[in-house]
């Protein structure tokens, strides 16, 4: 089974807690946010079957997570929120899609893990700033 380096990033992240795994999620929303990085099924496929269904849950719900923020592009954001619903219906049934405004994405896919640190971890690569200086396109571009 070959991985790509943006899967291997999904598994490293979903195979620890959440609070570990700061560093992989930092280079998986640098991937997502400034490369456009959109998962297929396939490779989402692939990856659940190497993975427990906890794991996968961790990097679903930090792909999740990362198509909430403003950095992140529309076409992104749409992509990643319909993978994840997708999903979510396949292994927790029902509750198809996410309550709008805040919400926790660990609660939502069942997990205890915390994100207060990697919420705080991601603030400094999303601001226009850091955004701009990336050379990318992304999600606060004019």
């Amino acid at each position: 089974m070959t991985f790509s380096v943006t899967n291997k990033q999904l598994y490293r992240v979903g195979s620890c807690p959440l609070e570990s795994a700061v560093e992989e999620v930092k280079k998986l929303a640098e991937s997502v946010w400034y490369k456009g990085y959109q998962p297929t099924w396939r490779e989402l496929e692939t990856l659940r079957s190497a993975m427990t269904d906890k794991e996968f849950q961790r990097s679903l719900c930090v792909l999740e997570m990362l198509s909430q923020y403003p950095v992140c592009r529309r076409d992104t954001a749409l992509h990643l929120q319909q993978m994840t619903r997708r999903f979510h219906q396949q292994l927790l049934g029902g509750d198809d899609a996410p309550t709008l405004g805040r919400y926790s994405p660990a609660k939502r896919w069942g997990l205890t893990d915390a994100t207060t640190s990697l919420r705080k971890a991601l603030l400094p690569l999303q601001t226009r700033t850091y955004a701009d200086s990336t050379g990318y396109r992304h999600g606060l571009s004019a």
